[in-house]
């Protein structure tokens, strides 16, 4: 009898390369999740994600009638987002390479045989993954502190509104990771900028009712919150008559996202670094 041939085509050297490309993308961003859960921002961080469970545990310990809605929107939807969502982004995204740069590790990224802007996209999932479980975490841990114990928290609090709340402090991540990233390889104190940025567009012009607002992440924010949760918040200043649907919100903010992060591959991918070596060459 005839020996019947391998119906198995040969593994070319081109699919070889793939795979292992691929494998070594997979394993830098497992290293960037790793280095960002052993960075000091970390620590700093979840101190200053528990201020707003100390701060609900020590309002209901001092008045156990404390009207917790006015703790949720104090706590949860000014406090988070004003504050800890786009500085939990500022910190991770603008040290995704300037770390890098510091600690002199730059140049064994790019002297191995990976593509820049898989480098930097690694890199950015990592960032996003690491915040986005980040703040879901403390926002959860928010929520117990200020409902544990009442009516629908097993039922409506944790399922429906903190599982709605973590997604839309995600999605502002997204935009913000974006952002900060793109801005820390312009300038080299993109710290002071983000922070400018925050106070300034994020602080005072989203809560300004003129067109402009629409330029801000927290003005969608907002707009999802009210329309997913019902928050009818008159502070706010928000008409929703005249304001984008939920799915225009989200696709705003997914586009304007891609958009600085495709700007950010292009600047990363095309720059000439000057990084510096353990031997100081």
């Amino acid at each position: 009898m005839n020996s019947t041939a391998s119906s198995e085509a040969p593994v070319t050297a081109l699919e070889l390369s793939r795979r292992l490309e691929a494998g070594a993308l997979v394993t830098l961003f497992w290293l960037t999740v790793q280095r960002h859960l052993r960075a000091r921002r970390l620590i700093i961080l979840c101190v200053l994600y528990l201020l707003p469970t100390g701060f609900a545990l020590f309002a209901l310990g001092m008045n156990p009638n404390f009207p917790r809605s006015s703790l949720e929107f104090a706590l949860i939807f000014m406090f988070i987002p004003h504050a800890l969502v786009p500085l939990t982004a500022l910190l991770y995204a603008s040290g995704m390479i300037q770390d890098e740069l510091e600690e002199q590790t730059l140049t064994y990224l790019l002297v191995r045989p990976l593509p820049r802007w898989g480098i930097y996209l690694s890199k950015f999932l990592a960032t996003l993954l690491v915040t986005g479980l980040l703040s879901a975490i403390f926002t959860y841990v928010t929520f117990s502190a200020i409902y544990f114990g009442q009516e629908g928290f097993w039922t409506e609090i944790l399922p429906r509104t903190a599982a709605i709340t973590a997604g839309l402090f995600s999605l502002s991540l997204l935009g913000y990771c974006a952002l900060f990233g793109w801005l820390s390889l312009l300038v080299r104190r993109s710290f002071i900028l983000g922070v400018a940025y925050m106070i300034i567009f994020e602080g005072v012009i989203a809560n300004i009712d003129f067109a402009v607002r629409k330029i801000t992440v927290m003005y969608y924010f907002r707009v999802l919150a009210e329309r997913w949760l019902g928050m009818n918040r008159p502070e706010w200043s928000l008409n929703l008559t005249g304001a984008p649907s939920a799915a225009e919100c989200v696709w705003t903010l997914v586009t304007a996202s891609l958009v600085f992060l495709a700007l950010s591959i292009v600047s990363f991918t095309s720059r000439e670094w000057r990084v510096k070596t353990p031997e100081g060459s």
